[in-house]
């Protein structure tokens, strides 16, 4: 039996659980719940706590290089990085990111999310809007935001908010996430209406969307 590694209680009516990115397993419980009680309901989710478990850490060893910046992802790739003697960071041959060695070490991560800012400005901007006059859609305006819970947002001004992260993204997820947010332009919900809509614009986002989910771990990361 897998258990808890940590119980919150706090004044609350319901026992949930929640796997943390580590792996970690959380249970938050209400104060006067009895410890069986809480047991039990552990006991009723194993397979569900296995499965979170296994998915979470087998993200993290996939990922492991990208989670230690020690590569950098870009389009769903891996790419090393290479120090040169160079003004700029740049996208090189065979996977490699050509990155200034003047840069001390400590202050690579700062200028690899400037850069990654940069990038996604300019890269999902340009696809928003092929992809919106495809589709028909008209928007406002297009932000790139550094939001720490989301990969977007669209507001009821016709504002599209896109955190910079996405261009971590293979392209079709990123091309989901673009979908996704212009169709709140017409539904700002997710009802069925939406993502009926969703998938008149995109057949193939069930699978987009499915494995976005193994890439949560990225809006934690160029946070220091």
């Amino acid at each position: 039996m897998i258990v808890p590694d940590e119980v919150i209680r706090s004044n609350r009516r319901t026992i949930s659980i929640s796997i943390m990115k580590d792996g970690a397993v959380v249970v938050k419980a209400p104060i006067k719940a009895k410890d069986d009680q809480i047991n039990q309901f552990v006991l009723s989710k194993q397979g569900w706590i296995q499965s979170k478990v296994n998915a979470c850490l087998l993200t993290n060893a996939r990922f492991k290089d990208i989670i230690n910046y020690d590569k950098v992802l870009v389009y769903g790739n891996k790419y090393s990085i290479l120090l040169a003697d160079t003004k700029k960071i740049e996208l090189g041959d065979g996977l490699q990111i050509i990155f200034p060695k003047k840069i001390a070490p400590e202050h690579r991560i700062k200028h690899l999310k400037t850069w990654f800012k940069k990038l996604a400005k300019r890269a999902l901007e340009a696809r928003i809007y092929q992809i919106a006059e495809k589709l028909n859609f008209v928007f406002n305006s297009f932000k790139i935001t550094d939001s720490k819970g989301r990969w977007g947002s669209c507001s009821s001004r016709k504002q599209i908010n896109i955190n910079y992260r996405v261009i971590m993204l293979p392209p079709a997820v990123i091309d989901y996430i673009l979908v996704h947010e212009l169709c709140h332009l017409a539904e700002m919900n997710h009802s069925k209406r939406f993502w009926r809509l969703v998938g008149q614009c995109y057949p193939s986002f069930n699978v987009a969307k499915t494995n976005l989910k193994q890439y949560g771990f990225l809006l934690d990361l160029y946070r220091k």
